[in-house]
């Protein structure tokens, strides 16, 4: 096996040395147009008459800038990117185009999984499960739309794996964008250095129980019946995440690194008396710290476990842009995610709109005709507005929240509340969140319901929203499970659901060194804030679900504090309800909103 395995890799870097001494570099094309051309005709040349030319003296003439030819060579570069087709097979990369392209990345792959000893080639027991296996190919593109990369990535077929024989438990914790969220708004205030990091061939370190999988096509060893016995874990394995994560841990552990109590993916330790915070979403990292020399001393340790790219200061995380401005505040934004939505749908010199849902605007027909014969581009536009509500636009939160209620049987006219949101989306594509920099982290939260909103089912949307200095970190709209008979139901289940996430961030809190002993909750429910206060127990409240006593039971322990707000000051008011657009811009400027 072992021979086999080191065959493989001769032949491997005998291939690669070859193909260095071969020119990759394009044929000159005109480049001796600028030599042709560099002499200019001087004014005599041009006109004779002494008295033209003593009114406009002879000067030196040189051509005009060429700024638009660098213009079309940019325009070029990101239409060649757009036209690259993602090969879907073996065959199809080797005798496409861009084979050359594509053999190189697929030998950069097979060079890591060497490199990190992944498998070694062998002949597998004739009753084991031995995992088919294939090639995926991307192209990276740079924050332009240019070509970055060409990348393979070898993948094993995890859909044929035994639950209890090919693996175990499969559950890996991922961060939570609440989580990114505070750290932010933390590294703002307290003026902490951000920077990121990204783990190469992630999953490969994680170490496994003996699996078998055929070789790689286009990379077959000579030997008869030969297969590659998985030792450390390879994408497409059902199990490849639970893997890395435990993998993580355990280097983390090695260096100081604990999980953090509320968000297991969130790391944390103090490094000579200060706060260190790694949050990881599977191979992507961010670190913050006040020092860069803390910063660099983290990356370096990182750097001695596993493979990183050092990407510097965050700029961009899981396709957010993430800007430190002159004054100190740091925004968070999606605008190039939204020119890419915009562009694919057609409407990116649409008409914007001021507002996502007209106030009255109505969903559901139930009308057979009025229904989409084909529903999945409504399903995949819903989807891509979800990412941008979920993650930095707490302003969709409501819109997506109706439009996802219809995914099943979507209807015409359910496309086009979808495609107003999108046109709204289209005006205020450089609306983001900005995190301030001030000195008291002062925390917050607004809870509101709309009882009975929606027609069909008669139940109510809960909305709430949690601010960091003024801006949103964790929001949601969502119907509740059972329909209220009354308003004070209602806006009770709608604080209980509050309450739970409330008692989440007091954890946060606590894993980030923030002083908050107790949470406030605004309220424009009297009602509900008496229910939450008192044991009461009338016949218009007897049936209330025990769930929702949460509420009460955490007042009286002093971790929820109620207090009352008007209804023109309820900031989650948009997470219930359409509203007007005046209405509307007060809301979405209260939860931190602004241009980045």
């Amino acid at each position: 096996m072992g021979q086999a395995q080191h065959g493989g890799e001769s032949n491997y870097a005998q291939n690669v040395n070859e193909g260095a001494g071969t020119s990759t570099g394009q044929p000159p094309q005109d480049r001796n147009r600028d030599e042709e051309t560099h002499g200019m005709d001087t004014a005599e040349d041009m006109d004779e008459d002494e008295g033209f030319a003593a009114r406009y003296p002879v000067r030196a003439r040189k051509r005009p800038c060429t700024w638009w030819r660098n213009q079309r060579e940019v325009i070029a570069r990101i239409n060649v990117a757009a036209e690259i087709k993602e090969p879907n097979s073996y065959q199809e990369a080797i005798t496409g185009p861009h084979g050359h392209a594509w053999k190189k990345a697929m030998d950069e792959e097979i060079l890591a999984q060497m490199t990190n000893g992944t498998w070694e080639v062998g002949v597998p027991p004739p009753e084991v499960n031995v995992l088919p296996c294939r090639w995926v190919y991307k192209v990276k593109t740079n924050p332009d739309g240019s070509v970055d990369r060409f990348k393979a990535r070898l993948v094993a077929k995890g859909c044929a794996q035994r639950e209890g024989v090919d693996y175990g438990e499969l559950f890996a914790p991922t961060s939570r964008g609440s989580s990114f969220r505070a750290l932010l708004a933390v590294a703002a205030a307290r003026e902490l250095n951000l920077h990121q990091l990204d783990v190469s061939t992630a999953f490969l370190n994680g170490d496994l129980k003996e699996i078998w999988m055929k070789q790689p096509q286009g990379y077959n060893s000579d030997m008869p019946g030969a297969a590659c016995r998985l030792i450390k874990s390879i994408y497409g394995l059902k199990q490849a995440s639970r893997c890395w994560y435990d993998k993580l841990c355990e280097k983390f552990a090695e260096i100081g690194l604990r999980p953090a109590k509320a968000d297991q993916a969130m790391f944390t330790k103090v490094e000579e008396g200060e706060q260190v915070y790694v949050l990881v979403h599977v191979d992507d990292m961010c670190i913050a710290a006040r020092e860069m020399k803390t910063i660099k001393k983290i990356k370096e340790e990182i750097g001695r476990m596993f493979k990183v790219r050092d990407l510097g200061e965050i700029s961009t995380f899981l396709g957010m842009e993430v800007r430190r401005c002159d004054d100190g505040d740091i925004t968070l934004s999606q605008s190039r995610y939204v020119d890419r939505i915009l562009e694919k749908h057609g409407m990116k010199d649409a008409k914007p709109r001021v507002i996502p849902v007209a106030v009255g605007a109505k969903l559901g027909m139930e009308d057979e005709s009025e229904m989409l014969t084909d529903p999945t581009p409504y399903r995949a536009l819903v989807g891509e507005l979800n990412y941008l509500a979920v993650s930095t636009r707490p302003d969709l939160g409501f819109a997506l929240s109706i439009l996802s209620r219809h995914m099943a049987k979507p209807s015409k006219m359910d496309m086009g509340v979808a495609k107003g949101v999108l046109l709204y989306v289209a005006g205020t594509k450089e609306l983001g969140l900005r995190f301030k920099k001030e000195e008291v982290e002062n925390i917050d939260g607004y809870c509101d319901s709309d009882w009975a909103g929606d027609k069909e089912s008669r139940r109510s949307t809960t909305g709430y929203v949690f601010r960091i200095n003024g801006t949103a970190v964790s929001w949601s709209s969502q119907l509740q499970r059972t329909v209220a008979t009354s308003s004070v139901e209602a806006e009770y289940q709608a604080l209980s659901a509050a309450v739970r996430e409330a008692l989440w961030l007091n954890k946060l809190c606590g894993d980030m060194d923030i002083n908050n002993t107790r949470m406030k909750i605004w309220v424009y429910s009297q009602g509900a804030m008496n229910l939450g206060k008192n044991p009461i127990n009338s016949s218009r409240t007897k049936h209330v679900d025990v769930q929702h006593h949460v509420v009460r039971e955490r007042i009286a322990r002093g971790e929820v504090v109620l207090a009352y707000c008007r209804t023109e000051e309820m900031v989650a008011d948009t997470l219930t309800k359409a509203l007007p657009e005046m209405k509307f811009s007060s809301c979405r400027y209260e939860m931190g909103m602004d241009v980045t």
